[in-house]
């Protein structure tokens, strides 16, 4: 079955964040040494900036660029969260934090062209570290502007697999052994994470939470469906057809918690959709909500549909997030970065 090529007009975050990285990211200055670890909220972005720069519209192209809307959640929440901090505070206690945007307006013979770099582990392990200079205030904005997508896309792929390389520090080992032995997968899962449902062609992963906020314990769900189907046609590889699939299934498997319920997707907020690479393989990358039929529970999903040439199979792993009392962005981020750090790496053989 021919496998189609992804357009070129649908660059995966991920992607474009390691061609970023591989470009124009460094090392800190100077010497190696013992850096510490990262500080700072999950999400956060710290802008260091005179009060005339950030008050200008360098600062407005900022806000602009981090307030747009998280894809496909049911309510509005911004790509970022953004601090604001003059030169004079960034201190110590700052430079540690998780990411950095230093913004430069001066008469200088580096700030003649305007330029924007990225680099890594400047003041701590694991930074994002950026710098935006030029001679004039508009001239900064147009730099920030033209590379504004580069570093969001960047941004968003670094707090995805952050939260990834924290599970990785004490993984379920038997939840992955298990997805490793039946589906070919290579993944972290978290500690706390369960099979909840394992059939023949559908695997459910699932993984309850307690946060306190009001003055009350509330439940969090993040949950993980595995499935697949054979691969006989590109006919497969539409929209309609992954989200017409994810309802199938998940009507026969997913019940909730009354009589008559199933999961379905919210069809009435259209889902991003994008083609793109994944481990060497072509796959369809799908952002959307998801519903409870004769329920009232709802959330946002991230779908990672992949052609599995070497299986003969179109595989299917996806995560969802249930936070009724919550900002959904930090436990999709989450799912999702747990999605995207999984490989396909074969169905073990038994020995002869």
């Amino acid at each position: 079955m021919p496998i189609p090529t992804p357009s070129k007009f649908f660059l995966s975050w991920f992607v474009v964040a390691l061609a970023l990285v591989s470009m124009s990211a460094c090392e800190g200055d100077g010497a190696r040494v013992a850096l510490p670890g990262k500080v700072g909220a999950a999400g956060e972005l710290v802008v260091v900036a005179p009060p005339e720069v950030w008050a200008g519209p360098a600062g407005d192209t900022i806000q602009a660029l981090m307030g747009q809307p998280y894809p496909v959640l049911p309510q509005y929440e911004p790509l970022m969260d953004v601090v604001h901090l003059e030169p004079a505070l960034f201190d110590r206690f700052w430079k540690p934090h998780r990411n950095i945007l230093v913004l430069e307006v001066a008469d200088r013979v580096d700030t003649q062209e305007p330029s924007f770099t990225f680099y890594r582990n400047k003041y701590s392990r694991g930074q994002i570290y950026m710098v935006a200079k030029a001679r004039t205030a508009e001239a900064l904005s147009e730099v920030l502007l033209s590379r504004g997508g580069e570093m969001v896309s960047l941004l968003h792929a670094e707090e995805a697999l952050r939260f990834a390389d924290i599970v990785a520090l004490s993984p379920n080992e038997v939840v992955a052994r298990e997805v490793l032995n039946k589906w070919g997968i290579q993944g972290l899962w978290p500690k706390d994470a369960r099979l909840a449902k394992q059939t023949e062609d559908f695997w459910w992963v699932d993984r309850q939470l307690t946060r306190w906020r009001g003055g009350d314990n509330h439940d969090i769900q993040q949950g993980f469906f595995i499935h697949s189907e054979p691969y006989v046609s590109t006919d497969q590889l539409s929209l309609e057809h992954v989200l017409d699939r994810r309802d199938a299934v998940t009507r026969k498997h997913v019940q909730g918690p009354t009589s008559g319920s199933y999961m379905a997707t919210e069809r009435r907020f259209f889902p991003a959709y994008e083609e793109m690479q994944f481990d060497g393989h072509f796959a369809l990358e799908v952002r959307g909500l998801w519903k409870m039929e004769n329920d009232f529970m709802g959330g946002p999903f991230y779908s990672l549909t992949i052609v599995d040439e070497d299986e003969g199979r179109l595989l299917t792993m996806e995560g969802y997030a249930y936070a009724p009392y919550f900002d959904k962005r930090p436990y999709i981020r989450e799912v999702e970065g747990l999605v995207r750090r999984s490989a396909l790496v074969g169905i073990p053989q038994p020995a002869p």
